[in-house]
């Protein structure tokens, strides 16, 4: 096998890799945006000869889940190449399209959990579940002529499938090559809190104040899940926007919180979407119309999921005195915090009551401890990728191979 990486070897997000085998079968891991920028497109085509552009040389791509730093152009991928995407990533992959008006790409192979995945008797591909922010993410293991790379997609152990981590690294045994993000290789040597410390932390803070508006990912789905356990601790309504009730509901998963199935969670139809179609409407609003009628906000004691688009909603809360005793919770990147849209939310949410912002989060990356756990692997080389600090890793694990933007490195 040869690897190279095309993009990623020097940044977080965007990340794309290319694996080949001795008998030429091409495959491509991730084909990601770049992180959202206030003066830089992040949906260009990567104009890859044979991937996007001109004749086919590529014989599939598979994603590892559901961020748009991984999945957001897969929509340019030439249709006679075959894109494998685990189910629920595509569920959640093909809303987020929808509502963002951004083009989907349908023709898609479902690729399942322990199921492999054989592309021209030559390449297997096998994916193992993985914990990560984002619901169902997927590391994979390569093999071919006679080797096992494994690519690890975006990990962590402290979310609620954390557990399952180590017990995965047994069962896929040793390899020849990882291929690990290195997200939190620039971020210290912080120990990151489980979402059972979420939970606690909610609790408390929910107990101080009336309404509570969370700022958070409607893909982080056991954020959702610390959330609303916190709402009903403190005996408040949960409500999610239009969006995030699309999405628990779509997944039908009847432990997520979710209106159709939950009768403490109901739905915000934010104004915004009154000027939608018809036909947008009659699939993704009307359907949640009864989940918002009912009185959600109960003596003005409520927990709402909001997103930077809904200062008109929050408007109308404060001008009907449904804002009394409020306060922000902020549950995502703090990298967020220096865009322009996300400056002028906050400033915003002051004119209505809401002056109080309070960060309740813990990363969606492995910790440095973790990736030292990528030695039971016993590789032959490690390749960071999805980090800015990469020689950062040889201070964690041995074999650290620091792969250069288009180098060719063979198995």
């Amino acid at each position: 096998m040869k690897l190279k990486i095309l993009k990623g070897s020097n940044q977080i997000g965007g990340c794309i890799t290319e694996i080949v085998s001795n008998k030429g079968t091409k495959i491509i891991i991730d084909l990601g945006e770049d992180l959202p920028d206030d003066n830089v497109s992040k949906c260009e085509n990567p104009n890859i000869d044979g991937l996007t552009i001109g004749a086919k040389k590529y014989d599939a791509v598979f994603i590892t889940h559901s961020h748009g730093d991984h999945i957001g152009l897969i929509n340019y991928v030439l249709d006679d190449i075959d894109v494998y995407v685990e189910p629920i990533s595509k569920i959640i992959y093909s809303l987020l399209s929808t509502f963002t008006h951004k083009k989907i790409r349908f023709k898609t192979k479902d690729m399942n959990f322990k199921e492999k995945i054989v592309i021209n008797d030559d390449i297997v591909v096998t994916p193992y579940i993985v914990d990560h922010s984002s619901y169902n993410s997927s590391m994979l293991l390569i093999e071919a002529d006679g080797k096992k790379v494994l690519h690890t997609g975006d990990f962590r152990n402290h979310g609620v499938k954390g557990k399952l981590f180590l017990p995965t690294l047994k069962e896929i045994g040793p390899v020849d090559v990882i291929i690990t993000e290195g997200t939190s290789l620039s971020r210290g040597d912080t120990k990151y809190k489980t979402e059972d410390d979420i939970v606690k932390e909610a609790k408390e803070l929910f107990a101080k104040y009336d309404q509570v508006f969370i700022l958070q990912s409607s893909t982080n789905i056991d954020r959702i899940r610390s959330f609303y356990k916190a709402a009903k601790a403190t005996n408040k309504n949960f409500i999610e926007d239009v969006f995030t009730s699309n999405v628990t509901v779509s997944l039908k998963i009847d432990s997520i919180p979710n209106p159709k199935s939950f009768n403490d969670v109901y739905t915000w139809i934010p104004r915004r979407y009154l000027n939608k179609s018809l036909r947008f409407k009659t699939k993704y609003i009307f359907p949640f119309l009864k989940y918002s009628k009912q009185k959600s906000y109960v003596n003005n004691k409520y927990v709402l999921m909001v997103k930077t688009s809904m200062i008109e909603d929050i408007e109308k809360l404060y001008n009907k005195n449904h804002i009394t005793n409020a306060c922000l919770v902020y549950s995502m990147w703090e990298g967020y915090k220096e865009k322009v849209e996300m400056k002028n939310f906050i400033k915003e949410l002051k004119k209505y009551g809401i002056s109080t912002i309070i960060d309740i989060h813990t990363s969606g990356h492995a910790d440095k401890k973790t990736l030292g756990l990528l030695s039971t692997l016993k590789a032959k080389k490690i390749i960071p990728i999805h980090t800015s600090k990469k020689e950062e890793l040889s201070n964690i694990l041995d074999n650290v191979y620091l792969l250069a933007l288009n180098e060719i490195l063979e198995v």
